[in-house]
């Protein structure tokens, strides 16, 4: 599979309940606020240190990110009313084998309503859809129980234990790895943009 251009959709990719759609300048004063929370900055790369620079850079990140067909990173929204609830990427692609990783964040207050498995169901569909994927890898940390939840309840398998696999907060975590391939996700409830 020779490498891919990314280009993000035009519309959001919508289920109704949850949205993605590219991050804006508006997106901020939110972004901020959600990294303050210590569960994100124990599960994530996301520094303790985040503030309106690190938010400001990402979103410029983001952008060329896009455009150098490294990451299709996404701000994961309120379908209705479009409030930001989190953060979720395709990313770390290898073309040649169509493969690809996804990472994701959610704040506090959307946690527990169902929003990470319906993000990760829009952007795993979108993957395989329109980037072509034909699996794509998950890494939750062992102690992280929720994120594994959330995995499961999308389709993804979980393959294997990785032993020291990730270094967080100066600690080497052992990682649950999950896969996902395309006929494993249900997408019957969900039409993801084609973009051109």
């Amino acid at each position: 599979m020779p490498e891919a251009r990314i280009v993000l959709p035009v519309e959001p990719l919508s289920d109704g309940v949850t949205a993605l759609r590219p991050w804006r300048e508006s997106d901020v004063p939110k972004l901020v606020a959600l990294c303050q929370d210590p569960e994100i900055t124990r599960w994530t790369r996301v520094p303790t240190t985040y503030g309106i620079t690190s938010a400001r850079a990402w979103i410029a990140e983001s952008r060329a990110l896009v455009s150098d067909g490294i990451s299709a990173p996404f701000a994961l929204v309120a379908a209705t009313g479009g409030e930001l609830l989190g953060s979720i990427s395709l990313m770390r692609f290898t073309w040649e084998h169509g493969r690809g990783e996804v990472g994701y964040l959610l704040g506090r207050e959307a946690r527990g309503q169902g929003h990470a498995t319906r993000a990760l169901r829009l952007i795993c569909a979108w993957g395989f859809q329109v980037l072509g994927l034909e699996r794509i890898d998950l890494y939750a940390a062992t102690g992280n129980a929720a994120s594994q939840r959330v995995a499961e309840r999308t389709g993804f398998t979980r393959e294997a234990v990785l032993r020291s696999y990730h270094r967080q907060l100066g600690t080497a975590l052992d990682m649950v790895a999950f896969g996902l391939l395309p006929r494993e996700v249900d997408v019957t409830h969900i039409k993801p943009q084609i973009s051109a």
